[in-house]
């Protein structure tokens, strides 16, 4: 077993040398101090091992012993955690159970595990001197986990796609957001070369660089990820649902036409395309919105909207996406929205985002020049709906439209995008 070529933090003086941390840092940093289990999910490459790696240096940093620390990943190979915890104790020379020492396990892609959950269960029970933390990529794993053993026993945090302030610190670029007013030519190119660049490890490439990129993430989950978690009869078909999507985000999902609309002479049943689309709304590829109700139920049953889980994974389609669909991606993303609005008049609000007091109607209209009839829809929601207030996010026009139902706000998408709590909650 790996456990020396995983663990280079044993050695004196070692650090990982990731400098600059993600936005949630601090609060995973905060969860090492808690006995609940700490998991962190999302989907490949958006920074999990890193996160981890963090963690690692900060413990270390606080005085606790290096060898008190152990990581492993089951990325290359999927032995019992019980293996890995006697193979740890005879480096140690010592049975961590009986230690009155503190110890902190770290286990990486920890879905590719089978039976993980009862695993981590027994050690989560019986060793009451170890935190854990755990990341994984698919989230069905993650909650049947929960749901069968885990109960009551972790706190999950969610790693999604780069703010927009996140990606400025990663350019070497962070004190543009302090004062954007100072710089909001900048911070206007800055936002549109940020739509397709949300993974830390492209926001300096070119398109191209992006597109392989991207493209080298989707086919490890569809023809890796996937059919190790799932039984899919033809991960190609997964493969062409993704490139439908990315071309048109935000596009309305109706199972039988989405069936048709493979290609090529190939068509799936309507049951299929809808277990393929649960499978790459699992394994985090895919994000569904519903058509906004009171009713829970309602919502679940009209039609859904459906987005990649970022919006740089669009570039995978060969037909160059809308950029205003774009940002209307990265908003749904990043503002946590669950819903939308679309009636049988075709009336369409984007985003609807709840709030403890009442719904708040969110459109994107990434231009110049707004006139009154784009806030008909909005106008329409707030009627129906007794909201006070909507948001039409503009490419470079702010203001304030007053009318019978409430107030509308205009603002540009760059500054939107700086505003603190304009993500998705962990």
């Amino acid at each position: 077993m790996m456990l020396e070529e995983y663990n280079f933090h044993w050695r004196e003086g070692y650090k990982s040398g990731y400098e600059i941390k993600r936005d949630i840092y601090t609060k995973v940093e905060k969860s090492a101090q808690k006995r609940r289990i700490t998991v962190i999910t999302g989907t490949r490459r958006v920074g999990k091992t890193t996160l981890m790696r963090q963690i690692i240096d900060s413990l270390t940093e606080k005085g606790i012993s290096r060898h008190n620390i152990l990581y492993f990943s089951f990325d290359e190979e999927q032995p019992e955690i019980r293996r890995i915890i006697k193979d740890y104790e005879s480096r140690i020379g010592k049975e961590i159970a009986f230690s009155d020492e503190k110890y902190f396990i770290f286990l990486d892609e920890i879905q590719k595990l089978k039976g993980w959950h009862e695993q981590i269960k027994y050690f989560y029970d019986f060793y009451k001197n170890i935190k854990l933390f755990i990341s994984g990529s698919a989230s069905l794993f993650i909650r049947e986990g929960v749901r069968e053993s885990l109960a009551g026993r972790i706190r999950e945090f969610y790693l999604g796609p780069l703010r927009f302030r996140e990606y400025l610190k990663f350019r070497g670029k962070g004190e543009m957001a302090d004062k954007p007013e100072m710089f909001r030519t900048s911070l206007e190119t800055e936002f549109e070369r940020y739509i397709i660049r949300q993974y830390i490890e492209i926001v300096d490439e070119n398109e191209e660089e992006v597109r392989d990129y991207v493209r080298s993430i989707i086919e490890k989950v569809i023809f890796i990820d996937i059919p190790y978690i799932f039984r899919v009869e033809n991960p190609h078909l997964l493969m062409k649902i993704v490139s439908i999507i990315a071309s048109n985000p935000g596009m309305l999902v109706e199972y039988s036409s989405l069936s048709r609309s493979i290609g090529n002479g190939e068509t799936i049943s309507r049951v299929r395309a809808s277990r393929y689309i649960h499978y790459l709304e699992e394994s985090y590829l895919l994000k569904l919105g519903y058509n906004y109700s009171r009713s829970a139920v309602v919502s679940e049953r009209k039609l859904k909207k459906a987005y990649l889980s970022n919006p740089s994974l669009s570039m995978i389609s060969t037909i160059a996406p809308d950029q205003g669909k774009l940002v209307e991606q990265s908003f749904f993303l990043n503002m946590n929205a669950q819903f939308f609005w679309r009636t049988p008049q075709k009336d369409e609000v984007d985003m609807v985002i709840e709030t403890p007091d009442r719904p708040l109607p969110v459109e994107v209209k990434y231009q110049n020049t707004i006139v009154k009839k784009d806030a008909k829809p909005l106008i329409k929601f707030m009627k129906k709906h007794g909201a006070t207030k909507g948001i039409i996010i503009t490419k470079n026009h702010g203001g304030t439209m007053e009318g019978e139902y409430g107030t509308i706000t205009q603002i540009e998408a760059w500054r939107m995008a700086l505003q603190e709590g304009v993500t998705r909650d962990e």
